[in-house]
């Protein structure tokens, strides 16, 4: 990997600091409904922390190996984000099991949809804007 490809830039750190404040916006706007369904609020917070630097760092990387057209890298990266990205809302299934009404699987689902196809959209500008750059 070049110099180029690892470094991560300003635009780079300030979308993993805007990532993780959402997560935390994120689990303090969905604590008050957690509990009632057996979901420990304290742990989804936890997962959703602690996810959110790899899980923004990830996508920084990824845009960076897309552009250099490294297939291994890209594989990597691709499955960090991936996996940092669904981690907070498998917990919610998991623990909510049982107890989580249909719509709070339903609404889970369509958050997943809609966060994920935003943030599809949102590497396809970056990797092009990336590639204009470069």
């Amino acid at each position: 990997m070049t110099e180029q490809q690892a470094k991560v830039g300003t635009f780079g750190w300030v979308w993993i600091v805007g990532v993780f404040a959402f997560s935390v916006a994120r689990a303090l706007v969905a604590w008050p409904t957690l509990g009632r369904y057996g979901v420990n609020p304290w742990v989804f917070l936890a997962i959703d922390i602690i996810t959110a630097f790899p899980y923004a760092y990830g996508q920084v990387k990824l845009i960076k190996v897309v552009v250099a057209k490294d297939l291994r890298a890209i594989q990597i990266w691709a499955l960090v984000v991936l996996v940092t990205f669904l981690a907070p809302y498998l917990y919610i299934f998991v623990a909510g099991s049982g107890e989580l009404p249909t719509i709070g699987y339903v609404i889970i689902c369509v958050l997943i949809a809609v966060f994920g196809a935003a943030s599809l959209l949102r590497l396809k500008r970056a990797i092009q804007a990336e590639r204009t750059n470069s």
